[in-house]
Order: C-alpha cells, then structure tokens, then sequence
C-alpha cells in the first residue's frame, strides 16, 4: 500500500514539473518572477491545496515554495549570460552539496570478455520490478551483482525492457523473482539505509563507457557536473560529446548517477528516462540533502 501512495505521489509531482514548464513564462508575467500560488498551481493538476502540500512533503521533505523555486533555478539557467563559472552559477543556484551528505560507492565490476562472448551462457539472470519513488523501476541481477535498473517509461515498458536484457544474453536463464526484486528496488531508494553503499554492479560496456561511469559513481548526492567536468576528471578534457554517448548508455539508473550531470550552460538536459524524472530526480534529492543537514 505504502509503495503504490509513493507511486501516486510522483505522477503527481511529474504532472507539477510538466504543467509549470508548459506554463512557465505565463506564471512568469502574471506573478512577476514569484513562483506561483499553491492554489494556482494545484487548479492546474486538478487537486486541493492541502493534498498538493502533503504530497511534497511527504515525496521529498521539501515545501511546494522550495519545489517552485526549484524549478524557477532551472529554468533560470535557460537566461544566464554572464561569464560566471559552472560551479559558480551551481553554487548560486543552491546546488551545492555536503561533504556529510549520503554519498553512494559501489562496488565496480565488469563482465568480462568471455562473458560477454559466450552470450550470458551457464548464468542466472534475476529480473523484476517494483514501484520506487519515482514510479515503475526494473531491475536485473547477475550472482556478481545489479546488471540493470531502469525506470518505465512511455517507450520502455516492463516486456519491452525483459526482451532488451533476452536479447543481450540469449544463452543466460532468465528468473523473474519479486521476493528478490522488490526489497532490492525499496533498499536502493532508500538513502537512510547504508547497506545501499555496498550494491555490487556487474556491468557490460566499452572500456571508455565503464571510464565514465566509475567517475559518475563518485558524484555525491545533490551535487551537479558538467560533460566537461566529467571528462576533464577522466584525464581526456576534449572528450566530452563521447563523455555524453557513454552517459546516455548508462544501465543503471540512480546508483550510477548520470542525472547528476548537466550542461555546461548549467541546463539540466535531457534523461533517457523523460526529462520530468531527471527534474524530479533532482529536486528529491535537494529535500534529502536539506533533511540531512537539518538533521546533523
């Protein structure tokens, strides 16, 4: 019961995120750069004030005045002109992070060559899915650890995503399992419990994508680099259009945190699981790290 609240309370936050963006340079005018009224908002999505409210405090521990001004930084990145740094302009716009924030390491394996070669053959791939905060999540597991987690999205449905993984590995059993998957979805979203910092990953990818994503891994919670910044910390600063393919063929969403990173204009950019789930993403995670500060 508890995940399918959580599940109804991120359509509505995606639907927030939609309707201000569609509606943003009207709230703009009318309100004068003022986010706009809870009760303004909540006509929009069809709602009460008072649900509206409960629902953001109870999604991400932040108010609906600082979700609005979450997304006004956003949308504020789209206007910046200055000569101010990216780090510069993150700071400003009240991203920086906490070196007591809760920062995920993983542990980092590969498939090896021969693995990948004999096309998943005498292994045993654990599938699933379950409800996270932000909506449907799938998950796949090697004995090695986490090989994929991606959320629903309107291309990628549970079968479409179970065919991908078939496909990959022909000769590999496939077992779905919800005793397996679900407690794995519901421990991985839940920051407070720090059996989430020993996730194995058993990866598949190019000797330069597995480059990135180590790097993306040590990206703490709430804080934001650029595509240049990434590749400048993997020693190659002119790579970072192959920096973005790399990042846009992540298989695991969150634990490998490619929502994190953004633009060098300081635009979020777009995310291979809707641009609305980064946006959300993002401001879950600003309401987690102001709870953990407050709470330090």
């Amino acid at each position: 019961m508890r995940q399918f609240e959580t599940h109804k309370q991120y359509q509505l936050i995606a639907r927030a995120i939609k309707v201000l963006e569609q509606h943003a340079n009207s709230f703009a005018i009318e309100h004068n750069g003022v986010e706009p009224k809870l009760a303004i908002l909540a006509e929009h999505l069809n709602t009460s004030p008072f649900h509206l409210q409960r629902t953001f405090t109870e999604w991400a521990g932040i108010s609906p005045k600082q979700f609005f001004h979450c997304l006004q930084k956003d949308h504020a990145r789209k206007l910046i002109s200055s000569g101010k740094s990216v780090l510069q302009t993150t700071t400003e716009l009240g991203l920086s992070s906490s070196s007591k924030i809760h920062h995920l390491m993983l542990k980092f394996e590969a498939l090896t060559p021969g693995e990948i070669k004999n096309k998943g053959l005498n292994q045993v791939f654990t599938i699933g899915q379950a409800l996270s905060p932000f909506g449907q999540a799938f998950i796949c597991l090697t004995d090695k650890g986490i090989n994929s987690l991606e959320f629903e999205s309107d291309e990628l449905t549970y079968d479409v995503w179970k065919r991908e993984i078939t496909e990959l590995y022909p000769k590999a059993t496939i077992v779905e399992s919800r005793s397996k998957t679900e407690p794995l979805i519901a421990t991985i979203f839940d920051l407070s419990n720090h059996q989430t910092c020993h996730l194995p990953l058993h990866l598949r990818g190019t000797p330069f994508q597995l480059q990135v994503w180590q790097a993306l891994i040590h990206l703490p919670l709430g804080h934001l680099k650029s595509y240049q910044q990434i590749a400048s910390s993997i020693g190659k600063p002119s790579a970072s259009r192959a920096v973005g393919s790399a990042i846009a063929k992540n298989p695991v969403a969150f634990l490998i945190p490619c929502h994190r990173v953004i633009q060098a204009t300081g635009e979020l950019g777009q995310y291979r699981w809707q641009s609305e789930r980064k946006k959300a993403l993002h401001l879950w995670e600003q309401g987690k790290t102001a709870a953990a500060i407050n709470a330090s």
